[in-house]
């Protein structure tokens, strides 16, 4: 669809207009870009599904009114799509479970459900409607004091930081069709910086100080950039910031490590790689080796510890045609959008 100048892109999708035997089928092909799900609603009852979402500078901002339903995002589909997004889900009706028997999370009206594409998640909801922001790894990663252990927490909405963001993106969905790319580029780094305040704000009630909590997010934000250069090491990065080696390894405890993070983060944008396929020529050896992975028995190891598929599976899985916008999906839609968030 074409957009005004200026505005915002908007993006709708609505299965009222199709026969009930067709409009599950339609949202499965929709949604597949991210999850795989079953209906559990009656066969007779058709599935009735709307989205209207935004594209706000570079995150999708969204409202989704669907039908009870199971939600799964597999390593195999982690490995073959290569999406590495959060998503920020507010209930605002129905509810979200968790299908794990280690969690009995379940969401209440105005919780917020959280999605980390990059790991494996099993939900069930209900007949729901909730607000769903979706913002790229890169972008929200380096503002969380955690950014690998929020995959499908439930936060409460009583909490004040979750409260103020659920008002804050109700407030920019009902004015984004008046907004301009200008002002939504304005706004972005305000609504990034209260998502991560009220997820930081419910890790722990022991807080990093401030100064240290800046520091370790510059030196993630020098990491991602530094993730091939083949001297990263303790010294380098305690020289670029002026800091000794005991204090890099306290900031980075809660991460396993300073070069259990850094490794993990090196198997991520190996991943990444893998399932992207213009780079296909390059071969797995290369791209190991070009993020300090020299030997190609222990990163095949490491890899499969760390993604729960082979380096080979996550590159067949990727170039088997599965990877690709689905099928319709133009520049103006919600599921094009989706797919760009790699």
């Amino acid at each position: 669809m074409s957009q005004a100048q200026n505005t915002l892109p908007h993006s709708q999708f609505d299965t009222h207009g199709l026969p009930r035997s067709q409009q599950f089928a339609a949202w499965r092909e929709a949604v597949n870009v991210v999850f795989d799900t079953q209906t559990m609603e009656a066969r007779d009852t058709g599935f009735q599904t709307s989205v209207s979402a935004y594209l706000v500078a570079d995150v999708v901002l969204g409202s989704i009114r669907t039908g009870a339903q199971r939600y799964d995002r597999s390593n195999a589909k982690i490995g073959r799509d290569g999406h590495d997004q959060y998503v920020l889900q507010f209930y605002m009706g129905g509810s979200c479970r968790v299908r794990d028997g280690a969690q009995q999370s379940c969401t209440q009206p105005g919780d917020l459900f959280i999605v980390d594409a990059a790991q494996p998640l099993a939900t069930e909801t209900t007949r729901s409607e909730f607000l769903n922001l979706a913002v790229p790894r890169r972008l929200l990663a380096p503002l969380l004091n955690t950014p690998d252990q929020h995959s499908m927490r439930v936060l409460r909405g009583t909490e004040p930081t979750v409260a103020l963001l659920r008002e804050h993106l109700g407030a920019l969905y009902r004015h984004a069709p008046q907004m301009t790319q200008a002002s939504a580029l304005a706004v972005l780094p305000a609504t990034l910086q209260l998502a991560a305040s009220a997820i930081n704000a419910s890790v722990n009630p022991e807080h990093q100080p401030a100064v240290q909590q800046c520091v370790f997010v510059s030196i993630c934000r020098y990491l991602e950039e530094h993730l091939s250069a083949p001297q990263l090491s303790v010294e380098q990065v305690g020289f670029a910031f002026g800091i000794s080696r005991a204090t890099l390894y306290r900031l980075f405890e809660k991460e396993g490590g300073f070069a259990t993070y850094v490794r993990e983060r090196r198997l991520r944008r190996c991943r990444e790689m893998l399932a992207d396929p213009a780079r296909s020529a390059m071969s797995i050896a290369d791209i190991a080796a070009a993020h300090g992975f020299t030997d190609a028995a222990n990163f095949a190891r490491a890899f499969r510890r760390s993604m729960g598929l082979s380096p080979r599976a996550v590159r067949m899985l990727a170039l088997n045609g599965n990877a690709v916008p689905a099928q319709n999906a133009s520049v103006d839609d919600w599921r094009y959008w989706m797919s760009l968030m790699r």
